[in-house]
């Protein structure tokens, strides 16, 4: 059993030789993800961070990395703009920031990962432009069991047909500032393109008032905001006889940053153009 698990550890080393580190920029570096990416960017034999960002007037705008976030063991300083010289740029920010940073990596040849959310569709189209010049990956979710999720439970609903109900819920801490999270707009997504919906006009926020009963096919999504809740999500299935609950449970913020930086190590050195975080994943 030890022979393939050799050849795995060659084979990696003999990349790391080729490629070198990654040369990683993380922008939003003093949010919360962003502290977690310093993290485990710094702990990671791969990756060598080059910069950290955020917006100029940011109070802890000149700190030091180590500074910001103790597990971090960098002196490299936050700064305000991204600057020729890293690889790979990824950007936990807001939807202005992401605007501004994928503009600028296009202009450096610096390819994205971009891990912002928002439920506005013009928004998500106009920073995906910038993949025409440089490497982007702009998922709603990076970790191995929401991509997972976003695929199976497009498979679910296609299996079950309009005779189920299909509303999506999601939960998170009470610091979030966008609703309905980029997960639950993952979910819906792969439903819709799976029982061919259209995400722009078939799903239904929340309900309130005299709304009359339930239309046939129609998608919910709802929106909880609870205390520290990490990330939760769950696609209800339900028919008048029995009811599918297919959920999500984010333990810790570390795995999204995980898979952000396995991302970044996977899109260092492709070809401009628009992936998906399947790709990365294989899935």
């Amino acid at each position: 059993c030890s022979e393939p698990q050799v050849h795995l550890v060659t084979h990696q080393a003999k990349k790391r030789a080729i490629m070198g580190k990654c040369k990683l920029a993380i922008n939003g570096a003093g949010g919360r993800m962003g502290r977690r990416l310093l993290a485990l960017a710094c702990a990671d034999a791969d990756i060598e961070l080059v910069q950290a960002i955020e917006y100029a007037a940011h109070p802890l705008q000149g700190k030091m990395v180590k500074d910001i976030e103790p597990e971090a063991q960098s002196e490299v300083l936050l700064t305000s703009q991204l600057e020729k010289g890293a690889d790979v740029v990824i950007d936990f920010s807001s939807p202005d920031g992401t605007r501004v940073i994928a503009k600028r990596a296009e202009e450096l040849g610096i390819a994205l990962v971009i891990g912002t959310t928002a439920k506005d569709f013009e928004w998500r189209a106009d920073v995906r432009k910038s993949s025409a010049k440089v490497p982007m990956i702009h998922a709603q979710n990076y970790s191995l069991g929401v991509n997972l999720m976003f695929k199976v439970a497009g498979q679910i609903a296609k299996a079950l047909g309009d005779d189920f109900d299909i509303e999506i819920v999601e939960g998170h801490h009470n610091q979030k500032v966008d609703a309905p999270s980029g997960t639950a707009m993952g979910i819906a997504g792969g439903i819709c393109d799976a029982v061919g919906k259209d995400i722009q006009k078939d799903l239904v926020y929340g309900r309130e008032g005299q709304v009359g009963k339930r239309k046939r096919g129609e998608v919910g999504v709802h929106a909880l905001r609870m205390g520290a809740e990490v990330g939760l999500h769950t696609a209800y299935y339900a028919s008048n006889f029995e009811r599918i609950e297919f959920t999500h449970r984010a333990q810790s913020r570390d795995v999204f940053a995980a898979g952000a930086i396995k991302a970044s190590k996977w899109i260092n050195g492709k070809a401009a153009g628009y992936y998906e975080m399947t790709d990365v994943l294989g899935l």
